[in-house]
């Protein structure tokens, strides 16, 4: 009979293992949820660190350059003669015949045109024949006086008698000087017949046709228009906040292009020294010399004055201001990196930049774009620092 084999007796290694195998997957567990925790908390430290620094405003700045101390500035000018008078007529009269018509140049004393004054020479002769007339009437009561003052003597007449005759002749005289001024009066008004220049210059309108009656006085039309064009006056309107660089005798450039002349230089000779209260421009006068005639009256010219400014001022991008109800401002970033809105006062503009009178210095850092949104003291980043700007 056979017996049966007994089941073999479990390792005393076995329950050690499976201990030390749990032991490593609790570890590994525990690792894990570390690892998990630890991630957790720097994804977390991440998000904090982008949420504060996507709520720091991001800025660019600017440093202001120094304005330049000379800056060419270009306006419209309007272009006048340096003199021009319309010539009206001094008697009435019609017209005998003109001499000169529009684009003559003459000379001062030129004759221009001639009346016919059929009623000042029939005036002129009554005037002359009355003077003769009372100069024969002055000479008789001359002798008469002479004659009685020679009877008072020898006491053959009163002296009533020879004082009555003296006075008579004292007033004979007094007519025939009378008469002598009626007389001159009258050869003037002849002489006004004839229209001459007043000085050298072109015709620019004529306004008489043979025949045309003309009244004297400038309740009439004008003959003729003569303007002075050797030297040319250029006005400008210099805007406020150029108008204290404008200086007399500043030199000045005028040039008219659609006649295609080259430049011509000139110079500041006056200034009305006041603003116009309705513009607020300055009325400034450029003297310049026309010997080529290349310039005409009544056309606009373009001006450039060489303004010359005294202060230290600064230019900064026109994109850096902030128009604020409380005024103009400009946004600058301090050592701490928060803001500070600093009032300024604005001086030349030169289009894409302006200058800055007051409110900056050199070591100013400006804020490039600023938002509406800033405000004072807020904090930002500074992420560049661009290039000073340049006038343009």
């Amino acid at each position: 009979m056979n017996t049966p084999h007994a089941a073999p007796a479990a390792s005393p290694r076995q329950p050690h293992r499976v201990r030390l195998v749990l032991l490593v997957l609790g570890i590994v567990l525990v690792l894990l949820a570390a690892y998990g925790i630890v991630q957790r908390m720097h994804a977390r430290g991440e998000l904090r660190e982008d949420t504060d620094r996507e709520a720091t405003p991001s800025v660019n700045t600017i440093q202001a350059q120094p304005a330049p101390d000379d800056q060419a500035l270009g306006l419209p000018g309007t272009v006048q003669s340096w003199q021009d008078a319309q010539v009206y007529a001094r008697t009435t009269g019609y017209v005998r015949k003109w001499l000169v018509d529009i684009g003559t140049r003459v000379k001062q004393g030129q004759r221009l045109a001639e009346l016919d004054t059929p009623d000042v020479d029939n005036q002129l002769s009554q005037g002359q024949a009355q003077m003769r007339t009372d100069q024969a009437n002055e000479q008789l009561a001359k002798v008469t006086a002479d004659r009685y003052a020679s009877l008072v003597k020898q006491g053959l007449v009163a002296v009533q008698t020879g004082d009555q005759y003296n006075a008579a002749y004292k007033a004979d005289v007094a007519t025939v000087e009378a008469d002598r001024a009626n007389v001159a009066r009258l050869q003037n008004m002849e002489d006004f017949k004839y229209i001459e220049a007043p000085f050298d210059g072109v015709v620019t309108q004529r306004n008489l046709n043979v025949g045309a009656l003309v009244d004297a006085g400038s309740s009439g039309s004008n003959l003729f228009v003569i303007a002075d064009t050797s030297k040319l006056r250029v006005f400008v309107d210099v805007p406020e906040s150029y108008a204290r660089s404008v200086r007399i005798g500043m030199p000045a450039t005028v040039t008219l292009n659609t006649y295609g002349a080259k430049p011509i230089q000139g110079s500041v000779a006056r200034t009305a020294d006041a603003l116009d209260a309705n513009t607020r421009t300055l009325r400034t006068e450029i003297d310049v010399d026309n010997d080529g005639a290349s310039l005409v009256p009544g056309v606009y010219a373009d001006v450039k004055l060489a303004l010359t400014s005294a202060t230290h001022n600064f230019i900064v991008p026109a994109n850096t201001l902030l128009f604020r109800s409380e005024g103009l401002r400009i946004a600058l970033v301090d050592a701490q990196g928060r803001v500070h809105l600093q009032p300024v006062t604005l001086g030349r503009d030169f289009g894409s930049t302006v200058e800055v009178t007051s409110g900056l210095d050199a070591q100013s850092r400006i804020v490039l774009n600023p938002a509406d949104s800033l405000t004072e003291g807020e904090q930002v980043r500074v992420v560049a620092q661009t290039a000073p700007a340049a006038a343009k």
